[in-house]
């Protein structure tokens, strides 16, 4: 265990609402949770919504990084079938991925210390993630480039003049059963959907449908639904493991004037193509 700094402390508490963040411990690999007190299913386990508490660490399970082999990073729903692009949005991609192929990777806004915005931050990051969850909101507050957002449950959606497109969007939420529902609308299209550049436009609404599956685990499935880059709305689901407690959020920063640039919209090293000999 290693000493909390104190500013940090009281800057993710104030991101965080006023909550104390939990005692640090170093190290974000993925970690065996403790066992649960109580069993995932039976009596001793009740899904109401004063029993679901998602206050805590957490990192994605089903996380592919950039180093998998390239179909299996190929954006598809949660059958396993290929995303429904439109034509002119299949074209984009399908040439970022013969791109990737050759070895030029894809330069997307996180090439550029962008955040990767929604629905990537919930589907494509592995770095952990610590929830904040309150009768008024929740707070997701991500290592991967301190990114941000609050799903607010007191409020509807920003009159369409309130909004401006942004990474994360505007995201409100209510409760179905056990199950949180997070509806986000006022995405910028300068993000996409993963690392290989799949497109969307200014239509882009996300729909999550969010639920502990036992106390050490919750699914995230979202609904894509924008039609002008899609034939019909998909879904994508992850599930998320609750990390040890002592766990925290460590400070991830992104410099520009790294040594891998940006030619032509792919990455380079030294200045050639990803991969070139």
């Amino acid at each position: 265990m290693r000493r909390t700094d104190l500013n940090r402390l009281a800057a993710v508490s104030a991101i965080a609402l006023g909550f104390l963040a939990l005692a640090s411990q170093p190290g974000q690999a993925q970690i065996d949770p403790p066992k649960a007190a109580t069993p995932s299913t039976g009596p001793g386990f009740t899904m109401t919504i004063p029993g679901v508490n998602m206050t805590g660490v957490w990192q994605i399970e089903n996380y592919v990084g950039s180093g998998a082999p390239i179909d299996k990073r190929i954006l598809h729903d949660e059958t396993g079938k290929p995303a429904p692009f439109l034509p002119w949005a299949q074209k984009i991609y399908d040439h970022n991925i013969d791109e990737e192929r050759k070895g030029h990777t894809f330069a997307g806004g996180p090439t550029f210390c962008l955040p990767h915005g929604i629905p990537q931050m919930m589907t494509a990051a592995g770095y952990p993630v610590e929830i904040f969850q309150t009768d008024k909101d929740f707070s997701f507050v991500h290592e991967l480039q301190r990114n941000y957002r609050i799903v607010h449950l007191n409020r509807g959606h920003l009159q369409d003049e309130d909004i401006v497109p942004d990474f994360m969007g505007d995201s409100i939420g209510h409760w179905e059963g056990d199950t949180l529902v997070i509806d986000t609308v006022g995405l910028s299209k300068k993000t996409y959907f993963d690392m290989l550049g799949a497109p969307h436009t200014d239509q882009l609404h996300v729909i999550e449908h969010v639920r502990m599956l036992n106390p050490n685990q919750f699914e995230d499935r979202l609904t894509i639904d924008d039609p002008g880059a899609f034939s019909h709305p998909w879904t994508e689901r992850v599930t998320y493991r609750r990390m040890k407690p002592g766990t925290e959020v460590m400070e991830y920063i992104c410099l520009d004037g790294n040594r891998n640039q940006v030619v032509n919209g792919m990455v380079t090293i030294d200045g050639k193509p990803r991969g070139a000999k």
